[in-house]
């Protein structure tokens, strides 16, 4: 009796191939979406902290707006100092600080962003017959952080009781 012979065919070893592939992909589908939704939600952070910074940032241009105008008044009066009449009329205005002993005074405010940061004006003011060109130069517009930094430097390695 004769013995049937099939085919020499190697099915084990495309099954094996077949599943490391369709591993693979799924790691990598796993990961392109991990990935993705990592950007996701720093673009989220991003983008609420631009609105925070923009909101600041209005709020700032307002208040600038309002020692312009203050600035302005003082200039026209005419009557005495620029600067004492600038210092007397910004007086009442809160939220500011003013240095007027310099040979520049300059005009200081904060105006938050949100719990840990701030946008800091500082305006540096011309000199009366410097008005040409505008009251005041804005000498800084940054933000800055509103809460002081506390680093824990120290190292307990080895407890002796």
């Amino acid at each position: 009796m004769k013995r049937q012979s099939y085919p020499v065919t190697n099915i084990g070893s495309v099954s094996l191939l077949m599943t490391f592939i369709v591993l693979c992909l799924a790691i990598f589908a796993t990961l392109s979406l991990s990935g993705a939704l990592s950007e996701y939600h720093y673009s989220q952070k991003i983008a609420q902290h631009n609105q925070e910074y923009y909101e600041a940032s209005n709020e700032a241009t307002q208040l600038l707006r309002e020692i312009d105008r203050i600035l302005h008044a003082a200039y026209a009066n005419g009557s005495g100092s620029f600067y004492t009449a600038s210092e007397e009329l910004l007086t009442g205005l809160g939220g500011i600080s003013m240095d007027f002993s310099l040979e520049q005074p300059t005009i200081a405010y904060e105006v938050s962003i949100n719990d840990t940061q701030a946008l800091k004006v500082i305006l540096t003011l011309n000199r009366p017959d410097q008005t040409a060109s505008g009251y005041y130069k804005i000498s800084t517009w940054q933000e800055i952080p509103s809460t002081t930094w506390e680093g824990d430097d120290s190292l307990n390695l080895m407890n002796y009781q």
